[in-house]
This record gives structure tokens, C-alpha cells and sequence, in this order.
């Protein structure tokens, strides 16, 4: 299938059967943490026995939901669902509270998979351009979809929308406003209390990014208790493993751990954005663990791309409309991003 074959080489940075020659791969192209996750993940998952193996395990991860409502300030599992990865939180959200053939609007541009998501619905998908600032269009605060996405903050720009109009969409938008905080963890703020103030929000959240488990597949919907009732007659069951809540929990119970990995991911991202501009890229300041860099000279930013996947540095080139001249770079370690650095100074 055309999709399955698009998120091999999304993730993976080459299409299937395409064979990489030379050295180890650096790979700055799918946002993942450059960071191994909490030791203490690792011994939670290692610890399982047979016995939990054999069995099923809790269709509705109590003890996971219980300690991340606990964590994000809210007073139970009640206000949380549990997902493989935020991927199924988002396809859930469509299967809830959308038909087929109703429209779901989302701003332009942001995370491809809306659009998969929404066409596997049988539902539409209404783009609507965010301005040069991309910040939030107008038409998105007074549509009549059931259903919108705002991913802040945003991907691929990495910009973040305004709080106070993210609190104007809540307050006006007529369907479930979903926000999308995935790369929430390398911003200053959330909108993680909104779910206490608007009865038709949900907030995202995931373990790849900031906690590093991109393998285990973990995201989180928090809302009302009546949204997460809707959605816990739609989900699958048994749709988290073993391994997987004892890795959510051993995760959000060294939320410390997460902080100061975070934080050593920013001091990179400084640099690197320090250096890009010096090279002559702009972009708008980064609030998550990349940068959408824009490059208007020579050679073309897809041309960049390519030259730098030849030297085994793999970063992501969108061929859409106005993505054309700009590269998204993943924050790595130090060692990668001297490389990278390196061969752009080479390339350009």
C-alpha cells in the first residue's frame, strides 16, 4: 500500500528496498528523542514475569490513566484515555465524534497523518492556510465542523499558537476542539487545564517525543469524564500491552528523568538554531525538538536534502505547498549535530 510505503520511508528516511551504503546513520528526521528513556523504564519492563505475559492485560490501564491524571493535576483515570500512541488517540477522536462525510477542519500545514486519519473515516478534511505568522486563521474560530485538530505546538513549523487564542477557540468553536501537545514538553506552557475550563476539549499528549518511547507506542487524551466515557465505548480492547503500561508508569512516575533530558535537548536546539542563522537559514523560534528551517539560495532546500542523505544525514523535505524551501531538522545529541553542521558548511 502507497501509505505503508510513505511511513517506511518517513520513518526510516529510505523507501523499502532502497539499500544505504557507507557508516551509521544519523537520523534527524522523525523528531525522535536522541536520549534512551529512564533507566527505571527499563526495569519495569524487564521485571514482567510470565504470569503478567500469560494473561490479558487491564483493557483500561487503570493504574497508567491514575498516575498521569495524577501528574497533569486532575483528580482521577476518569479524565483519561489511553492509547497506541497518540496515533490511536487521534483515529479514536474521528470514530467518536465524527460521521462519515462530515468535515474536520485543521489549519495549514500540520501533522500529515490528520489527513490519512480523516480520509480512513470516510470523513473531510477542510485545510484552512494559517497566516505568515502561523498563528490561527480567522475562519478556523467560526466554522461548523464537528471536529478540529491544532497541534501546538505546531508540526512541522514549530511554532506555537497564542493562548489567548487557543482560549477564544475553546470558548467559540461549536464542535471538540482536540490540541494536539505532543512537543508541548520543549514549551514554556500548555494548555494541559483546559479540559477543567471547556467541556468540548481534548488535550493530546505522547511518550515519544520528551519521555523517549517512541517503541512503545503511548498517547493520552485528557478531557472530561464524559468524553473519555464516549471514547471508552469506541476503543479497541486490550489496546495497551503489558509492557507497555509498565513502561508509561515507571515513565511518568521519573517525570524528573524527562525534564532534564528535555532540557539538554533545548540547550542543542540553541546552538543549532544559533548556527543555522549564521548559515544564512531562517525560521521562527522553536518550541519543540526540531526546526523548520527555511533556505531560499543555492542549492534548493530539496537539493540540501538530498546531498545530505547521500553523506547518511537524513533530515525531512516536504514536497507541499509552501514547505518547498525548507528543511525540518530533529534536535539530536552534540556528536550529530556537529556532523550535520559540518556537511551543511560543505554542502552550501
Amino acid at each position: 500500500m502507497k501509505y505503508q510505503r510513505d511511513i517506511l520511508k518517513d520513518v526510516e528516511g529510505y523507501t523499502p528496498g532502497e539499500q544505504p551504503q557507507g557508516g551509521p546513520v544519523i537520523k534527524l528526521n522523525t523528531n525522535e528523542n536522541p536520549y534512551p528513556p529512564s533507566p527505571k523504564v527499563l526495569e519495569a519492563v524487564s521485571s514482567l514475569d510470565a504470569e503478567s505475559l500469560r494473561k490479558y492485560p487491564d483493557p483500561v490501564s487503570t493504574k497508567l490513566r491514575a498516575a498521569c491524571a495524577e501528574r497533569y493535576g486532575f483528580d482521577g483515570p476518569e479524565w483519561v484515555i489511553a492509547g497506541n500512541g497518540m496515533d490511536e488517540i487521534l483515529a479514536l477522536t474521528i470514530r467518536t465524534f465524527v460521521d462519515p462525510g462530515q468535515n474536520i477542519v485543521v489549519p495549514y500545514p500540520n501533522y500529515s497523518l490528520y489527513e490519512v486519519l480523516i480520509e480512513l473515516h470516510g470523513a473531510n478534511l477542510e485545510y484552512i492556510t494559517m497566516d505568515a505568522d502561523f498563528q490561527l486563521p480567522e475562519a478556523l474560530f467560526t466554522s461548523d465542523a464537528p471536529l478540529c485538530f491544532v497541534t501546538r505546538p505546531n508540526a512541522p513549523t514549530g511554532v506555537m499558537a497564542t493562548k489567548e487564542s487557543m482560549e477564544r477557540l475553546c470558548e467559540s468553536f461549536k464542535g471538540i476542539v482536540f490540541i494536539d501537545e505532543a512537543y508541548v514538553d520543549f514549551a514554556d506552557e500548555s494548555c494541559i487545564d483546559f479540559p477543567k475550563k471547556y467541556d468540548n476539549v481534548i488535550v493530546g499528549r505522547t511518550f515519544s517525543k520528551s519521555f523517549g518511547l517512541c517503541g512503545i507506542r503511548l498517547g493520552l487524551g485528557i478531557s472530561n469524564p464524559d468524553i473519555i466515557n464516549e471514547f471508552m465505548k469506541t476503543k479497541d480492547s486490550y489496546n495497551l500491552n503489558v509492557s507497555t503500561q509498565a513502561a508509561g508508569i515507571a515513565a511518568i512516575e521519573d517525570y524528573d528523568y524527562m525534564v532534564d533530558t528535555v532540557a539538554k535537548i533545548k540547550q542543542t536546539r540553541t546552538r543549532l538554531e544559533a548556527a543555522l542563522k549564521e548559515m544564512g537559514f531562517t525560521f521562527q523560534q522553536s518550541h519543540t525538538n526540531f526546526i523548520l528551517a527555511h533556505w531560499t539560495g543555492t542549492p534548493s532546500a530539496k537539493e540540501i536534502f538530498q546531498q545530505l542523505k547521500d553523506q547518511r544525514i537524513l533530515v525531512r523535505y516536504f514536497d507541499a505547498p509552501g514547505l518547498q524551501d525548507a528543511l525540518r531538522i530533529s534536535v539530536g545529541t552534540e556528536q550529530e549535530t556537529d556532523k550535520l553542521l559540518d556537511a551543511l558548511a560543505n554542502i552550501i
